[in-house]
């Protein structure tokens, strides 16, 4: 279970509505944290793409 910590945060009420629709969130509190897991998801996924970007060889492998 992930560690939870209690903040008080002033946040955008607009961006915060729409990410419960977007995301079919029943609460605030879980539409941040669903984006909040979607954009660490994202950075991890383009770390992996910078690495395999680096070797050169696996990209020239994926497009033949």
């Amino acid at each position: 279970m992930p560690r939870m910590r209690k903040k008080t945060l002033e946040l955008d009420q607009d961006c915060i509505d729409r990410l419960r629709i977007l995301l079919g969130a029943r609460t605030e509190k879980a539409a941040v944290n669903k984006a909040m897991e979607i954009v660490l998801i994202d950075e991890e996924i383009i770390e992996a793409h910078r690495k395999c970007a680096d070797t050169g060889d696996f990209l020239d492998e994926v497009f033949e």
